[in-house]
């Protein structure tokens, strides 16, 4: 049996891993300054006090970090949402149209102003649109194969038709373009 702990074994019981909150360093008895003289003593007082305000700053500047990160992602999407809430207005006004009062045709130009004011609201969050054409290469890290179809004149891997349109942020895919792939 080996006496050398391994890393991956639990720390005996018996053994303190919290830092003390003060650290001792002994007071004179009566005068008794143990061989060293009151200014050396002072000295070291000094020190250690300044260690350990050290550490306390230290410890607060973490603290207030981890609580300015913990605000940081709550409310991260906070400029996205108060940008989408006149899309959010639009919609309403147009659900309070009465359906009787109007036509098809006024109906789709506002959704089409809507929809264009979302897109507009999402290109200035820096989201882009992925729209790949049919005859495309297929781009695993940009398109999800929905399905494979054999279309004659067709290269292998490439792209048929786009069942839905993808979206990234900076670069990074949040949803890929779903698409027929031909065989």
């Amino acid at each position: 049996m080996s006496t050398t702990p391994d890393k991956n074994d639990p720390l005996p019981e018996d053994l303190d891993t919290d830092t003390p909150d003060v650290i001792d360093l002994g007071a004179p008895d009566d005068g008794d300054l143990g061989g060293i003289s009151a200014a050396e003593h002072r000295k070291v007082t000094d020190q250690r006090d300044a260690a350990l305000r050290q550490l306390a700053d230290v410890e607060n500047m973490r603290k207030r970090l981890h609580a300015e990160k913990d605000m940081a992602v709550q409310f991260a999407n906070q400029s996205l949402i108060k940008s989408l809430i006149p899309v959010i207005d639009n919609f309403e006004r147009a659900l309070a149209v009465d359906p009787a009062k109007t036509d098809s045709a006024a109906v789709l130009k506002g959704l089409q102003l809507v929809h264009d004011t979302m897109m507009a609201e999402l290109k200035k969050q820096a989201v882009e649109v992925i729209d790949p054409k049919p005859g495309d290469a297929f781009d695993p890290t940009k398109h999800e194969a929905l399905m494979q179809q054999e279309k004659a004149g067709a290269k292998p891997n490439t792209i048929v038709q786009v069942l839905t349109r993808g979206y990234a942020i900076h670069g990074r895919t949040l949803r890929p373009a779903g698409v027929m792939v031909a065989k």
